[in-house]
């Protein structure tokens, strides 16, 4: 396999890659973009598949062009052959017409809705031997200027099927408005695929040639078209066609044109999709997500709560626990504004309102989150252990007390050091009582605050975070996919 052969393959193989991941990028925004460029996309995306079936071993090179430009008399000065369609009559070019140079371009010319009839192939008997340009399909399209309809949409049609578009100007219509606003200045993205051929040079004075081609490039400038190549030719007299076709044969003999064209189109398609995709998708599971939960919090008394049932390990005797209560009107809808307005930031208009379709209304989250954490058991504070405690300690000292008065033991320094010893032993229980009522009331404190943060966290997730969270990893799966053809 020869340099450009393996050249060729990989080209067609990145190509076939790069469609497989537009395809997905289209699939992921599916109902998000908008439907005239989403429909579009699907069109251009399975002709540039099946341009690639069609085959990677054959250039197409169009002869573009306006009315009285000169397109048929340029393709029959190119070929060598008298075929195209020239004369005075206004448009000439009924339909397309195809030169084939040594390759079997059926399919293709078929699928190009080209007819049998107006094609020919350069290797018959009105040529001889082999040529550079073999591999070469040559075609003269109608002009895109015609007065008739039919023309100018089999034109629009082709020009994204073609490797090469050669646009054929005359100096006297090369600045037209219509060419360059409706067709050059909206092909920049194929300016490597295109050139630039002034014809009929010869109607034009010596002295005012470099003018004219001065003004020509100022307006590709303007089209965004600056580099690319500008030929000059007469079709009639031959002047410039040695030029073009040594194009042409660079454009023949270089890296797949298939593949260039296909990998330009998808760009094409990438670029006109990513104006319906942002730039970010918001986190809807981070800090936001916690703040929101956290402000239900509050809303709803939980820390009041949290903080009487820490009082509870304070006292000896039963005390009432503050019980959680649904949150305000007020606070729910200041809570879900500034969720929407999270949601929908760096998102176009059409997927701000998907993501934010999907968040509850106000009233539901208030019943939802108030019902939630009303749901979630306050704890019961057991004072049993703790009572219990300091009653052996207190029974520890009397008894400690009263054997030091009865003189047991017998020797002074042992009554005091039993009085003492069970003293300490009671406020020691009483101190450990007091501590393991703290501990057990902050334990209970702590539980009941995770189980109303868990349940408060459940129905926001439900509520307000489920539904945008699946739009919002459709958008960043379809700008990711996208960002590779930036």
């Amino acid at each position: 396999m020869s340099i450009d052969e393996v050249t060729r393959a990989e080209g067609s193989a990145a190509v076939r890659d790069r469609l497989l991941r537009l395809q997905a990028a289209v699939g992921a925004g599916g109902r998000y973009f908008d439907p005239f460029v989403a429909a579009r996309a699907q069109d251009d995306l399975r002709r540039a598949q099946e341009r690639m079936r069609l085959g990677t071993d054959l250039t197409v090179v169009a002869l573009v062009g306006g009315t009285g430009s000169g397109k048929s008399t340029l393709f029959n000065a190119i070929t060598g052959l008298q075929f195209a369609d020239a004369g005075e009559i206004r448009p000439t070019t009924e339909r397309a017409a195809a030169c084939t140079y040594r390759v079997d371009a059926d399919a293709l010319l078929d699928y190009l809705e080209v007819d049998p009839t107006r094609r020919i192939e350069h290797d018959s008997i009105l040529t001889d031997g082999e040529d550079p340009l073999d591999g070469l399909v040559l075609l003269d399209l109608p002009d895109h200027d015609s007065v008739r309809v039919g023309h100018s949409v089999q034109v629009e049609r082709l020009i994204p099927m073609v490797d090469l578009l050669v646009w054929v100007l005359d100096p006297q219509k090369y600045a037209d408005q219509v060419l360059h606003h409706n067709y050059l200045r909206e092909l920049e993205r194929r300016a490597d695929s295109m050139v630039i051929v002034l014809n009929q040079i010869d109607t034009v004075p010596e002295d005012g040639r470099e003018i004219l081609l001065a003004d020509l490039h100022r307006l590709l400038e303007a089209d965004g078209l600056g580099g690319i190549p500008v030929m000059t030719t007469s079709a009639l007299n031959g002047e410039g066609i040695e030029e073009v076709r040594e194009h042409l044969y660079r454009v023949v003999q270089g890296p797949s044109a298939t593949a260039q064209t296909a990998a330009n189109e998808l760009d094409a398609i990438a670029g006109r999709l990513r104006y319906n995709v942002g730039e970010r998708e918001s986190d809807v599971n981070g800090e936001a997500y916690d703040d929101v939960v956290e402000r239900f919090i509050s809303a709803t008394g939980v820390p009041a709560v949290v903080e009487s049932i820490n009082n509870a390990g304070q006292s000896l005797t039963t005390t009432a626990l503050v019980q959680p209560e649904h949150p305000g009107n007020s606070m729910v809808v200041g809570i879900r504004d500034a969720w929407l307005s999270h949601v929908r930031d760096g998102l176009p208009a059409i997927w701000q309102e998907a993501a934010t379709g999907g968040i509850a209304a106000p009233e539901r989250i208030r019943r939802s989150v108030g019902s939630a954490v009303q749901d979630v058991k306050l704890p019961v504070i057991n004072r049993g252990g703790a009572l219990g405690l300091i009653a052996l300690g207190a029974v520890v000292a009397i008894v400690g007390v009263v054997l030091a008065v009865l003189g047991i033991p017998a020797a002074l320094v042992g009554r005091i050091a039993v009085a003492v010893g069970a003293v300490a032993c009671g406020v020691a229980c009483y101190w450990i009582a007091r501590r393991n009522l703290r501990a057990q009331a902050r334990r209970a404190a702590s539980d009941y605050e995770d189980a109303a943060r868990k349940a408060i966290g459940e129905v926001v997730t439900e509520t307000m975070v489920s539904g945008p969270e699946i739009v919002l990893d459709q958008h960043r799966r379809t700008r990711e996919a996208l960002a590779t053809f930036a």
